[in-house]
């Protein structure tokens, strides 16, 4: 890759602030979402009989200020598995890591 700036970009983490309800409980914390090559994100999305977990268990790697019970919840791999029992909770973290592969920040 002749572009070293892009070359960077294989190790680059999305931070996604998410604030949102689900079954009345309010959920707010900032995700960590790893930013893949197109051809990649192409693979998780068209293969046929991809589910939203499998999308969030490769994208999602982390998260910040998730506070639970007033407390921060560390992320681990056995946490995030506890939310995506609800379906309505993958599917929203699962939009959310694909929308981010989109999202650019301006600069001011």
């Amino acid at each position: 890759m002749k572009l070293k700036l892009l070359n960077a970009l294989k190790n680059a983490v999305i931070s996604a602030p998410l604030d949102f309800e689900f079954g009345g409980l309010p959920f707010k914390f900032t995700a960590k979402i790893k930013l893949v090559p197109e051809s990649e994100l192409k693979t998780l999305t068209e293969t046929q009989g991809t589910t939203d977990g499998e999308i969030v268990r490769e994208l999602l790697v982390g998260w910040d200020d998730f506070i639970d019970d007033g407390k921060d919840v560390p992320f681990d791999k056995s946490t995030l598995e506890e939310l995506l029992v609800y379906s309505g909770l993958t599917a929203r973290l699962s939009v959310e890591c694909i929308n981010a592969q989109y999202r650019i920040s301006e600069k001011n």
